[in-house]
């Protein structure tokens, strides 16, 4: 009977409801994933420094953080399929946050907000920097505050890291991005603790010589100095800044006609001291270390006993480059992914495993949040993700298999593993590219794959000997093959860069594809099984919105001097100059303009000598007026202008005169707002202090005030003179 009940029973069961069949789904779906689970261990942190840092205002950021914890405890009553995940991906996101706030805490330092008139400025030179003309000094006064002076004067051999120097100098207050959405100089200089940038008005005077006796820090900047000065005296301003780029990092004295040929042909990642450099080192040493004990002693060594000092020699070797760099942040994110291979490498693991990967980007992060923002951080790990991934498939694995076979053979499978190899790389990076510095590369791969055995085997081979002999043979055996391998270096870029087409303009793409994209991008390299290919939808999604959303036709810098105007054509017309400054090249790569030419020559514009008046082929009805003077413009001149324009824009505009019939924006605008875009059709605005919000470093924040996630309030003394 109890059996026949239980029967009835369980067969009056009603079915599982649609959440139940989809729960349980999404439990299986987790256990299928669950090896990959520690790959999305960076991931979660990147996502929450990603709201730190995207979430403008603290009350924003504060709600997040609140959000993240809810969830996490709320996931911690679901079925067990899920609740790992939810409440490890909400912990982390939150760690990732904290991370951030903490970082920024640590590194704050008074800031100036106004222009400071020249004056003289004393203290210890921390870092020089030499340029084509003159070179770059980090100053650090007695009070702790750190300066950077730009000087156009030749540098004397006496102003080195330690020296006492003063100078007179001019500042200006912290630089807002040219562009919303693009480069804020304002936050890279707080995270590396520069209250001030300015120009000095003449040669520095050394007050005292550098001491003997110095911090490592400082020992370690004059190390550098030396080289980069004993490579340009050995090859020549022009070869010697190459050099010193690929040894020191150095690239201010690098001829602009070279770094534009380096970055449109594909190559800059070259002359940037980063995985490449460092990792080609490390393995010179571990094959040198290991090989050569056994040609010594073939008897008395083991080839398995040999790798572990051979692995503990390349670190060592890395490490040192990492510090000869400058220790900047794509050669310490280098030395730690270097040292874990190297590490896996000594106990006999696989080193080629996106876990030690994760694992150096997982450290990156928890120390240096604000790497995740950085071009290098984002170009270095995808790049060496897809290498990986394409390293492991079975199929590249079989096909490029070489031992045992011919000298031939195996010579053609490795040019072929590196064509294919710069293949993906370049697949993967151009988007990335595209994005930061709005240019795509057509001929990397072939540009890449002349340039890297070159630079592998050839230059950094040379550089090795050169720096060996150079204190006692200048001019030794290294410089005549160094000198035609750097020219040959020089030559690839060139061609590359003068092929038809060899770089591609794209405009800036907006926030919500970026992120489209990234997620994309993270679900075909670390999902498993068919749930991977949930990233090529995302991937088409980002691609048509950067395709579809309209672009923002007028630009307005953050001083409110100069206006662009994006015209029929993709033609950007310039109230002031011909595109030759540093804005102009920004707006040209962010509206990918085809053109660069003055505001006179818009079809709709008449312009006298303080004005245009523009009427925008985008928008007919549409009147701008540009007053492209500081100066007084007689009173009714100015009053009839404004009464017929929509748009009134210029460093000073009297309100009292200029009444436009929709918007009149001046330098006090700009003063709060930042750079300012304009959609003239909807009349939509975006400005970049919207993105920075109540930041430290932003215009808006309140000077001095240093507020944590937690709700702990602490001052700064802003920068007054």
């Amino acid at each position: 009977m109890a059996t026949l009940e239980s029967g009835l029973l369980q067969k009056s069961a009603p079915p599982p409801s649609r959440a139940g069949r989809l729960l349980a789904a999404l439990g299986e779906e987790v256990r299928r994933q669950s090896p990959q689970a520690f790959l999305f261990v960076p991931v979660a942190l990147g996502f929450g420094i990603w709201l730190w840092f995207g979430l403008p205002f603290l009350s924003q950021r504060q709600a997040a953080l609140l959000a993240l914890l809810a969830l996490a405890l709320m996931a911690s009553s679901l079925p067990r399929g899920g609740r790992k995940v939810i409440v490890a991906g909400s912990l982390l996101a939150a760690a990732g946050m904290l991370a951030a706030d903490v970082r920024s805490l640590s590194v704050a330092a008074p800031v100036l907000y106004h222009r400071l008139t020249p004056a003289p400025i004393e203290g210890v030179v921390e870092r020089v920097e030499r340029a084509t003309a003159g070179a770059r000094l980090r100053i650090v006064r007695d009070d702790g505050l750190r300066l950077s002076v730009r000087l156009s004067s030749p540098l004397s051999q006496d102003v080195l890291p330690g020296a006492r120097i003063r100078l007179v100098a001019a500042f200006e207050p912290q630089r807002a991005p040219l562009f919303p959405g693009g480069h804020d100089p304002a936050r890279s200089d707080w995270f590396e603790g520069l209250s001030a940038r300015g120009r000095a008005l003449g040669p520095p005077v050394v007050l005292a010589p550098a001491p003997a006796r110095a911090p490592p820090a400082e020992l370690l900047a004059r190390l550098r100095q030396g080289i980069d000065r004993q490579l340009v005296g050995a090859l020549g301003p022009r070869h010697g800044a190459l050099a010193a780029a690929l040894v020191t990092g150095s690239k201010a004295a690098i001829p602009e006609d070279v770094v534009e040929a380096v970055r449109v042909s594909g190559l800059a990642h070259l002359l940037t001291v980063s995985g490449f450099h460092i990792g080609a080192l490390a393995a010179g040493v571990f094959l040198l270390a290991r090989r050569l004990p056994l040609l010594l002693a073939p008897g008395g060594f083991a080839a398995r006993s040999m790798r572990a000092p051979a692995a503990m020699a390349a670190i060592a070797a890395a490490w040192a480059y990492v510090l000869v760099s400058g220790a900047g942040v794509p050669a310490v994110r280098a030395g730690v992914t270097v040292s874990l291979v190297l590490l896996a490498l000594a106990a006999g693991r696989d080193p080629l495993s996106l876990r030690l990967l994760a694992f150096a980007a997982t450290l990156i992060l928890l120390f240096r949040p604000e790497a995740l923002l950085s071009p290098s951080f984002q170009l270095s790990f995808a790049a060496v993700t897809a290498l990986i991934l394409l390293a492991n498939h079975p199929a590249v694995r079989s096909r490029f298999q070489a031992d045992g076979e011919p000298l031939g053979r195996r010579a053609l499978k490795w040019v072929g593993a590196v064509i294919l190899s710069s293949l993906v790389a370049e697949l993967v990076l151009a988007p990335i590219a595209a994005a930061h510095f709005g240019r795509m590369g057509l001929y990397g791969v072939l540009a890449n794959t002349l340039a890297i055995p070159l630079t592998s085997f050839v230059l950094m081979p040379l550089l090795v000997v050169q720096l060996a002999l150079g204190a006692v043979a200048p001019e030794g055996v290294a410089v005549p093959g160094l000198a035609l391998a750097l020219h040959l270096f020089e030559r690839i870029a060139a061609w590359v860069a003068s092929l038809p087409g060899a770089s591609l303009a794209i405009p800036a793409a907006p926030p919500l594809a970026r992120l489209m994209a990234v997620a994309g991008g993270l679900a075909l390299a670390l999902l498993a099984g068919r749930l991977r290919w949930i990233g090529l939808p995302l991937l088409a999604a980002s691609l048509a919105l950067h395709l579809l959303i309209p672009r923002p036709d007028l630009l307005i810098s953050p001083d409110a001097r100069q206006v662009g105007v994006v015209g029929p054509g993709r033609t950007l017309y310039l109230a002031r100059g011909r595109g030759e400054s540093f804005a102009a090249r920004v707006w040209a790569e962010a509206t990918a303009a085809a053109a660069v030419v003055p505001l006179a020559d818009h079809p709709g514009a008449r312009c006298g000598p303080d004005s245009c008046l523009v009427r925008l082929a985008t928008s007919p009805a549409f009147m701008v007026l540009v007053l492209k003077t500081e100066d007084p413009v007689p009173p009714e001149s100015l009053r009839a202008a404004c009464r017929v324009a929509d748009l009134a824009v210029g460093p000073v505009l009297d309100p009292r005169l200029c009444k436009p019939r929709w918007l009149r924006i001046d330098r006090r605008v700009t003063a709060r707002l930042g750079s300012i875009a304009i959609h003239t059709g909807s009349g939509r605005i975006t400005a970049s202090a919207a993105a920075s919000g109540d930041h430290p470093w932003s215009p808006a924040a309140l000077p001095g005030q240093q507020k944590s996630l937690l709700g702990r309030v602490r001052w700064v003394e802003p920068m007054i003179e």
